[in-house]
């Protein structure tokens, strides 16, 4: 009979095993069939376990004692009284006349020592031999034991009688160091199970056949510590050759070249490059092709962040509207299909200890690379139109369209007189509608990312950001 625990935890591992009924019925050691109607009784919310019912008897105390009484007074017949009464059955009267004290006083035999002489007892061993009954009726004869007739009859037979001799101390130690080693055994035995169920999350009962090499190690090295591992290897059934070739696939590492290269890459570029542009030059420079994923998991492990600053107080350069309003011809619409086609500008700021840094770049839509730019100390109209002059000298007069934000720098009369000269066509957005230029703003989000943000810049000048921002910019182009 299975208790109710016992039904439960064979429930919970036949839920672990996703309801395989032969697999968790190996691993308990009870039929399928039976952890199929404990599963059935479950669904329909039937008890697990019945309750036995007591049932009471039909007849009542005096019908029961009258049928008794006719059994003694009319020569002790089981069948006959219960034709005459038509009640009980045979096998129900014969319990309760045992019961009986007139039963008991009967049957019961009390035996006396008894002291019987060779002839006696030789007498007695023909009997036991040449019986026709059974030895007990012999040995009731005889007023002794069965055993005591056995004895007598190896004895006869000139057999040893084997006697329980009292054990030495040697003997006494022996058997306790052989009790302290089953009790090791058995206390490893429960580590190790209970150990799996930490580690692996799953109990696997007495089966180690259900454990992988791979798991197996795992909790050898969890308990070799405490254990030897010659015992480890014996209790889990696990070869000790198997055990050390695990162990170097364990801490055998094949991405260890490849995590070096990772490093060098990341810290090469200002500890801004993600996953994907790591992967880029993996494949570019070194010819590694590698999964995202593994690029992901190594960087994690190697603790390669890329710094994500807070979102901060953008700078704004927009003064008013000073000059006729210009259409939005760009319209958000940033990809081309040649390079000089389509370009944007804008200026951003960079706050440092003594003072403020300026960038003003013009990117090209075809490629998002700035073709020139330029940087200074203060966002007067002189580093705009610098800039579109460092611009003309690279691509000449290819009637560029560049598209800026309505700030005053973009609306003077030098601005205007240079866009014209150069045969370039204006476009606005619209005011203040960032998203309008979100191409030259994601452009100044990168840089500040990957370049400001992620520095200090605590002790640092102008003159020496200028420089910095100055070879940051070479290197992104190159």
């Amino acid at each position: 009979m299975h208790k109710i625990e016992e039904i439960e935890k064979a429930l919970n591992l036949l839920d672990t095993y996703d309801g395989q009924l032969s697999k968790t019925a190996r691993a308990l050691g009870i039929s399928r069939y039976t952890l199929r109607s404990w599963r059935d009784k479950r669904k329909k919310g039937e008890p697990l376990i019945s309750r036995t019912r007591n049932k009471s008897s039909k007849w009542t105390k005096e019908e029961q004692e009258a049928v008794i009484e006719y059994y003694f007074n009319h020569g002790e017949n089981i069948t006959k009284a219960c034709r005459k009464f038509g009640y009980p059955s045979t096998s129900s009267l014969r319990l309760r006349v045992k019961k009986d004290k007139r039963w008991i006083r009967k049957h019961k035999v009390h035996k006396k020592p008894t002291v019987l002489n060779d002839d006696d007892k030789q007498k007695a061993i023909v009997d036991l031999v040449l019986r026709d009954s059974s030895a007990i009726n012999v040995a009731n004869k005889y007023n002794v034991t069965r055993v005591t007739l056995y004895e007598w009859q190896k004895r006869l037979n000139g057999e040893p009688i084997m006697k329980k001799k009292d054990k030495s101390k040697q003997e006494l130690e022996e058997e306790i160091i052989i009790l302290r080693k089953e009790h090791t055994k058995l206390e490893l035995e429960n580590k190790v199970l209970k150990k799996a169920n930490e580690i692996l999350k799953k109990e696997i009962g007495v089966d180690y056949s259900l454990l992988s090499n791979k798991e197996k190690t795992q909790i050898i090295n969890a308990l070799k510590d405490e254990y030897k591992i010659n015992e480890l290897l014996k209790i889990i059934h696990l070869k000790r050759s198997t055990y050390f070739y695990e162990i170097k696939r364990i801490n055998f590492d094949k991405y260890l070249s490849i995590r070096k290269i990772i490093k060098e890459i990341f810290f090469n570029n200002y500890e801004c490059y993600g996953y994907r542009r790591v992967k880029q030059e993996l494949s570019k420079t070194y010819g590694i092709v590698i999964s995202e994923k593994v690029i992901i998991r190594l960087m994690k492990e190697e603790k390669l962040f890329v710094y994500i600053p807070k979102v901060k107080h953008r700078y704004s350069s927009y003064k008013g509207e000073i000059s006729p309003q210009v259409e939005n011809i760009v319209n958000r619409e940033f990809i081309v299909n040649k390079p000089h086609k389509q370009a944007l500008t804008d200026i951003t700021e960079f706050a440092l200890k003594d003072g403020k840094v300026y960038l003003s770049p013009l990117i090209d839509c075809f490629d998002g690379s700035p073709i020139t730019w330029r940087i200074g100390k203060s966002p007067n109209s002189e580093l705009t139109n610098e800039m579109l002059k460092d611009a003309h000298e690279i691509i000449g007069d290819c009637g560029i369209l560049i598209h800026s934000d309505r700030g005053f720098h973009y609306r003077i009369d030098s601005w205007i007189k240079l866009m014209e000269q150069y045969g370039y066509k204006r476009s606005m957005s619209k005011k203040g509608c960032s998203p309008d230029n979100s191409m030259c703003e994601g452009f100044f989000g990168t840089i500040k990312n990957e370049f400001f943000y992620p520095n200090d810049w605590k002790y640092t000048t102008c003159d020496d950001f200028i420089n910095e921002l100055e070879k940051y910019h070479e290197l992104r182009n190159d």
